[in-house]
């Protein structure tokens, strides 16, 4: 075998050949990079990566067999044809193109990988003899066949076994170094078998070839474009190789990061990186997923959803994210958020995946809502579902319709009596009777449904508005509330009930109407004597006269600002008992009726269309005040539902801010869930403007209206204002504790300032402190009050005594 060898290094100048072999193995071990670059790369990027990968390849290739050339001696004066050369350089350039392409295009399909490498391999082979034909020699140049064959296989089979040998991880080169091994042993094994092959006859023939000079001048020159074209792929390949440094380094942060991310491929929809809290949630609930958390990476996301079409029909669109998807899985429910990644030049790459296990929210969420809805007491529905209950009906077109307005008579005597358990007792009894007389009076016809309103009153609302079908309703109500009750061993009581009636369409088509006509008449039962029902009557309409005169006189005094004035009442600290805001309440004096309470004449303004004008007057003075007060204590403004989503709170707000001098910072709106429930969307929107600006926004009576955690989670609320009416109720009813505590404890989690309204006393003090709210309101701590310059004002008003309406 060394005798058979020896020609080749006989015939070839070694310091030429080593310069070849180098540069073959720089240029093989690029081109390997730049081909696992182009397998990486996403669709949009594969063409340039795949250009500079066939590149390097095909440069490399033809300058290594050039350069060899050079080095050979055959003993004879040799020439190049430029025509040919040039050819050569392009096969070199076209057999890399395809054979790396044809690889690419099924990496993961070992039969593909070893077609590419075959065709790549016969590039080799193309472009050696094409190149040896370029090759003019003094003599006669000869070929043994077999070792021009055994050459084209060996540089088949080496560069076919580079790229089967490459193989598939994460659609990518898994053995680097031995795919740069077998591509330089494909080249070279290629050119010495070759040159084996060839036998040089010398004979005097007449031509003009190059001197042994103009040979090295062109082998200097070839090493030098050779090696600026290398070393360009070199720098490629390392530049890219700290890319992917700095990628593997985020990717290491986004491992340390609490949130659970993965990203996909677009195509396959496979799980390509999963963060390491990812791996941990998967672990806690692989026994709900058919597959283990260290078999995540190169798995579907189809996984995740019973039927997947849904999520695969959104994801193949990217405008259709961001989308958020909760997912039940087993007794474990997934919050999931599906993102868009984009490349600098805002190309489309992929989807990125944030998620949590969300089951424990849900739980407190739905133990929310079922207090927030149901009355933890009688298990009736509470107030919040009757009024949904009502409007529903009352939307669908139905026109026959009754409320019945239940008080029971004689329950304050029993609760103070014989303490709250028996007064409970009494409740839970009533209840279940009036649920039994519904259900009894309920056909499919005409159902009848009860609510509890709180304390002792309930709602009956049955589909018939017959004056016969409701009086017989009512008297049962009476009959069956009169029974007698065992409250304990030897604890005997009787009560009675009053009951109010109205019907639509007769007294009102919408659930105000109703519900104020059937209050009025359950007043005149009472004031009949009680344990009577009556029917709204037109001569119980006062109220509404009443009304109209107080909006005359609301508007008027809104056009001159006479008697109205703001009081504030301060937020304190729970703990410090610091004063970190005061609320500004709006009070006004009529002449004809002393001072009106805001609950009568702020509906009034709301439904009139005042309020716009009233807001605006009490948002001016509050932070012309405000901007005066020593200790720089944020003062809270009131927002109506009605003034949200018109778009001119901001510029309302700004412009009071700029009138007072006043910081952003330092004002502090409130709204209503109910504000948010209609046209969510603008009023977000008009909410995250005003949060941009350094205003403060608070959640005003959460626990009652459409009270709902989506709310506090699609907005950054600083603050969360609990019900003066659980806080009231939290030292005697543990449901109203209950949702104190609840309240309290998601603030907490969220960050977010929970404050109790309606702390009256030393112990409702003690009992919120218990729950954990941070902040405290109410007259345990200050009653509203003027500011200093409108007390003189106050006081003449106070010593007036009211004319009586015309």
């Amino acid at each position: 075998m060394i005798a058979f060898l020896q020609p080749l290094f006989h015939d070839h100048d070694i310091g030429i050949i080593t310069v070849a072999a180098l540069l073959c193995g720089c240029g093989a071990w690029v081109t390997t990079g730049l081909f696992n670059r182009f397998l990486l790369s996403p669709p949009h990027g594969k063409a340039r990566w795949l250009a500079k990968t066939a590149l390097i390849a095909g440069t490399t290739v033809w300058c290594t067999h050039f350069i060899a050339m050079l080095g050979y001696r055959p003993g004879v004066a040799v020439g190049f044809s430029f025509s040919l050369t040039t050819l050569s350089l392009l096969i070199a350039l076209t057999g890399s193109l395809c054979g790396t392409a044809l690889a690419g295009w099924r990496w993961g399909h070992a039969p593909v990988r070893l077609l590419g490498g075959a065709v790549m391999g016969l590039g080799i082979a193309s472009m050696h003899y094409v190149g040896m034909l370029a090759y003019r020699v003094q003599g006669s140049m000869d070929w043994n066949i077999p070792c021009l064959v055994l050459s084209v296989a060996l540089a088949t089979g080496l560069a076919a076994a580079a790229f089967l040998a490459g193989g598939i991880a994460d659609q990518q080169v898994r053995r680097p170094g031995v795919m740069t091994v077998l591509l330089m042993l494909a080249i070279i094994s290629l050119h010495f078998t070759g040159m084996l092959a060839l036998h040089i006859t010398p004979s005097p023939v007449a031509g003009h070839f190059a001197s042994p000079e103009t040979l090295w001048i062109l082998a200097l020159v070839t090493a030098g474009m050779a090696g600026i074209i290398v070393l360009s792929g070199l720098n490629i390949a390392l530049m890219d190789h700290r890319n992917e440094r700095e990628h593997k380094r985020l990717l290491h942060m986004i491992d340390d990061m609490p949130v659970a991310v993965m990203t996909v491929e677009p195509d396959t929809l496979r799980i390509n990186y999963a963060n390491t809290t990812s791996r941990k949630l998967i672990h806690s609930i692989e026994h709900l997923l058919p597959v283990k958390a260290e078999n995540l990476i190169g798995t579907c996301i189809d996984i995740f959803h019973r039927h997947p079409e849904h999520q695969r029909r959104i994801l193949a669109n990217p405008a259709n994210l961001p989308h958020n998807a909760r997912i039940s899985l087993g007794n474990e429910i997934l919050d999931l958020k599906i993102s868009a990644i984009n490349d600098n030049n805002g190309q489309y790459l992929g989807p990125m995946l944030t998620w949590a296990l969300v089951t424990k929210e849900v739980e407190a969420e739905n133990r929310i809502l079922h207090l927030a809805r149901y009355d933890s007491l009688t298990g009736l529905a509470n107030r919040n579902t009757f009024h949904g209950l009502l409007d529903t009906r009352l939307q669908s077109g139905s026109t026959e319709l009754s409320l019945l307005f239940i008080d029971l008579d004689g329950f304050k005597l029993v609760n103070d009596t014989h303490g709250h358990r028996a007064g409970d007792t009494l409740l839970r009894e009533t209840a279940r009777r009036l649920q039994a007389l519904c259900d009894e009076r309920s056909t499919d016809a005409c159902r009848v449904s009860i609510c509890r309103l709180g304390g002792d009153e309930f709602v009956i609302m049955s589909e018939s508005n017959a004056p016969t079908f409701n009086e017989t309703l009512a008297d049962t109500v009476i009959r069956c509330v009169e029974e007698p009750y065992r409250l304990g061993k030897d604890l005997h009581v009787r009560i009675s009930a009053s009951v109010g009636i109205a019907l639509c369409p007769q007294h009102g088509t919408d659930s105000e109407t109703l519900l104020s006509r059937a209050d009025i008449a359950l007043y005149a039962a009472k004031d009949a004597g009680k344990n009577a029902f009556k029917f709204f009557a037109d001569t119980m309409e006062q109220n509404l006269q009443d009304r109209l005169h107080l909006e005359d006189s609301l508007r008027e005094a809104l056009i001159t600002g006479e008697n109205l004035f703001v009081f504030y009442q301060p937020i304190v600290n729970a703990q410090t008992n610091a004063i970190t805001a005061r609320e500004a309440l709006i009070r006004w004096y009529s002449h004809d009726q002393g001072w009106i309470s805001p609950a009568v004449f702020i509906p009034v303004a709301e439904q009139t269309g005042l309020i716009e004008r009233l807001g605006h007057l009490v948002l001016h003075r509050a932070c012309r005040d405000a901007a005066a007060w020593p200790d720089e204590a944020r003062v809270a403004v009131n927002i109506s539902a009605a003034q949200l989503g018109q778009g001119s709170l901001e510029g309302m707000i700004a412009g009071a801010l700029d009138a007072a001098g006043l910081p952003a910072t330092r004002l502090e709106i409130e709204v209503t869930e109910t504000a948010l429930v209609n046209d969510e969307s603008r009023v977000m929107e008009e909410l995250h403007q005003l949060r941009a600006i350094g205003v403060h926004v608070a959640l005003d009576d959460f626990g009652t209206g459409y009270s709902s955690l989506s709310h506090i989670r699609s907005f950054p609320f600083d603050k969360i204002k609990i019900d003066g009416s659980f806080v009231r109720d939290s030292t005697t009813r543990p449901d109203c504790a209950a949702v104190v505590r609840a309240i309290a404890d998601i603030g907490h989690r969220l960050g977010v300032t929970t404050v109790a309204e309606g702390v009256e006393t030393q112990e409702h003090l003690d009992a919120i402190r218990a729950e954990g709210c941070q902040e405290i309101q109410g007259y345990v701590y200050a009653r509203p009050e003027p500011e200093p310059h409108d007390r003189e004002a106050i006081n003449r008003l106070n010593a007036q005594k009211p004319k009586p309406a015309a």
